[in-house]
């Protein structure tokens, strides 16, 4: 039976007088004000009640707040599933062979799904996906029981990304860490108890009985490499301990659609999975909120049900909770002096549910610092935003370049996380890029603009025609010069917005 939400009069009391409660010399002339709103001084039932439906209302616009971006992540995991979903479905419909065969039927749970070219703009995947290395994602778990991905000998930059129900960083194979990964992995749920077959390189205990895996490989963008990386996509294997021990075969189902929650059932889907797939490390504190709210974890509850003041409330935190993780996206890390955003702590988020929250919303999942360190911006060198229709240069001294082990590319991005339409599928400049033009002194200037400027294809890097953009520095396995806070900064040139048109 499910239970509705009632709040006591003295948690409303408590929250009403804790939110008008200040303290210094600048509220002194509030006082008045105060006393006019407080219960203690209202003369009939009916200001008694008005003032409890707005100590409810703020109370559930508070809590949803922080509910929300506690509870974004996970929502966020199981909606790309559906988004994932349809994406391959849209292909297969298309007979557009973009995708690995295997998800022809449909993307099943502990299936890795290959996609077979670089990431472009017609899969509007709005997780601001890389134009260097081909994708292949899984929706892992292990709930029935362990699952063995098999990674074989790779002679060129990959990684095996694993994140938890969260999508929080857990565990990572290859990437920057220098030993031969080759073998194979079993992923256990938490607490797994059981013993490692003799064939298993490692067990890796997931913090949570779901989570996601993207395994990316570099295609250097020469003649043919795309069919080359499709040939050690192959060589990665996904399957049951019960197949892998050649015990019979998998028959994992097909994703389940997940609805997309709209309004207050925002709040139910977060319950749920949160309820399913708990976050020991960082839910004592979200459980403490929901308590405000009347909520135990052990009771099934429907927010429809709620006060209809809290419920309100709760309705009106969803756009405010939006509107901090966007600003969160815009401001992540922290400032350089010339307004590129510097993380260098990235998916590990070590228990920070808002740069969880945040990474999640722009990026899906996020790399480690050691294994990918981004920058991004959305403002020029003297803090002005990223506009489409005006026109952009970077210049990259010589002792600034190639501060990365593997590789670094530079993309633009629209408002929704999604890569600026090209004909030509022309989106990035790259230490790949072919006939890059360098200047006398060695440096190398690139140009941001929405129309290809006259003779410098190689050093373009597209933006919208309109409205704000981010741009994203990626630099893959980076040196120390670029992890050391006392040296990144000189690494990073300044985004110049051109006051005079240039030639196109």
């Amino acid at each position: 039976m499910k239970k509705v939400i009632k709040i006591s009069a003295l948690v409303v009391l408590i929250a009403f007088s804790y939110q008008c409660k200040q303290t210094g010399e600048d509220v002194k002339e509030d006082v008045v004000q105060v006393k006019k709103t407080s219960t203690l001084n209202a003369t009939s039932i009916e200001e008694v009640k008005a003032l409890d439906d707005e100590a409810k209302r703020q109370l559930g616009q508070n809590i949803g707040t922080q509910a929300y971006i506690y509870g974004f992540p996970i929502v966020r995991e199981m909606l790309f599933r559906n988004k994932f979903s349809t994406m391959v479905a849209k292909a297969k419909k298309a007979n557009k062979p973009i995708f690995s065969k295997n998800a022809n039927d449909g993307v099943h749970l502990n299936e890795l799904v290959h996609l077979r070219i670089l990431t472009n703009h017609h899969l509007e995947t709005g997780v601001t996906p890389n134009v260097d290395t081909q994708y292949s994602p899984a929706f892992i778990d292990v709930s029935k029981g362990p699952v063995v991905i098999t990674v074989p000998k790779v002679d060129r930059y990959y990684s095996v990304q694993m994140t938890d129900a969260y999508l929080e960083n857990f565990y990572y194979l290859g990437g920057n860490n220098k030993e031969d990964y080759q073998g194979n992995y079993m992923l256990v749920k938490p607490n797994w108890k059981g013993k490692k077959p003799s064939s298993i390189s490692k067990v890796i205990e997931m913090p949570t009985d779901i989570g996601f895996i993207v395994l990316r490989i570099l295609n250097t963008t020469e003649k043919g490499d795309t069919q080359k990386v499709v040939a050690i996509q192959d060589q990665f294997k996904l399957q049951s301990l019960h197949s892998f021990l050649g015990k019979g075969k998998d028959s994992y189902p097909i994703m389940e659609k997940e609805v997309m929650p709209k309004g207050i059932a925002f709040y139910n889907s977060m319950l749920k999975y949160v309820k399913a797939y708990p976050d020991l490390k960082n839910e004592a504190h979200f459980w403490f909120l929901m308590k405000q709210l009347g909520i135990d974890k052990n009771e099934d509850i429907d927010f429809i049900d709620a006060d209809p003041n809290i419920k309100k409330g709760l309705l009106e935190a969803i756009p405010k909770a939006k509107e901090i993780l966007s600003w969160k996206a815009r401001a992540r890390g922290y400032k350089s002096k010339n307004n590129w955003n510097i993380d260098l702590v990235g998916g590990s988020y070590n228990g920070d549910v808002m740069a969880r929250a945040e990474g999640a919303a722009q990026g899906l999942v996020v790399h480690d610092a050691n294994q990918c360190l981004y920058f991004h911006t959305y403002y020029d060198q003297e803090g002005s935003p990223l506009l489409g229709g005006n026109t952009y240069t970077i210049t990259f001294n010589k002792n600034q370049l190639h501060q990365a082990k593997a590789f670094w590319s530079i993309v633009a991005y629209d408002p929704e996380y999604n890569l600026v339409p090209r004909g030509d599928l022309h989106y990035a400049v790259s230490d790949r890029s072919e006939g890059l033009q360098y200047n006398e002194d060695g440096s190398l200037t690139i140009y941001l603009q929405s129309e290809e400027p006259e003779g410098k294809k190689n050093n373009w890097v597209p933006i919208p025609k309109e409205g704000i953009f981010k741009l994203n520095f990626r630099n893959y396995i980076p040196k120390e010069t670029l992890l050391n806070p006392n040296t990144v900064e000189n690494y990073l040139p300044n985004v110049v917005r051109n006051k005079n048109k240039i030639k196109l």
